[in-house]
């Protein structure tokens, strides 16, 4: 009889170290495994991404060409542009745009200008046009041109 207990403890024994190897061995972190093939769902997939907006500043001084912060640029329709001028700049520029029948205007709109010579435009439809960005509103000599491109 005291073989019988002896086998049934040692079976029971046995049982409930397996059964705390199996469970101690899953975390929380195991219940749920993400297939890598697999690619995640955005939480609200019906929502739109976010588009940044692009902002190229403009400098120039008495006699060199107007320096940007970028030459060639991509936009996509939605997404807003904005021209501001380096921090201390305070002489008048003039922007003319070509490409296109009017590319500032068709492709790009105009939505606001600040007394600090902040412009800020928003693409509109698909299109590529350089706007001309010239020191003190008419020396076109040292005007450097910005290349945008609406997708």
């Amino acid at each position: 009889m005291n073989m019988i207990r002896s086998k049934r403890f040692i079976y029971l024994a046995t049982g409930l170290l397996l059964l705390a190897i199996v469970l101690g061995g899953c975390s929380g972190n195991n219940l749920n495994p993400i297939d890598p093939q697999k690619p995640t769902v955005p939480s609200n997939p019906g929502k739109p991404a976010e588009m940044s907006d692009v902002v190229i500043t403009y400098n120039y001084g008495e006699s060199d060409k107007v320096q940007l912060s970028a030459n060639n640029i991509t936009l996509k329709v939605g997404q807003r542009l904005i021209l501001q001028p380096a921090k201390g700049l305070t002489k008048n520029t003039r922007f003319s745009s070509s490409g296109g029948p009017n590319f500032f205007g068709d492709y790009l709109q105009q939505q606001e200008q600040q007394p600090t010579g902040k412009i800020v435009f928003i693409a509109k439809s698909p299109g590529k046009g350089k706007l001309q960005v010239i020191p003190n509103t008419s020396e076109s000599n040292r005007a450097t041109d910005l290349w945008v491109t609406v997708q």
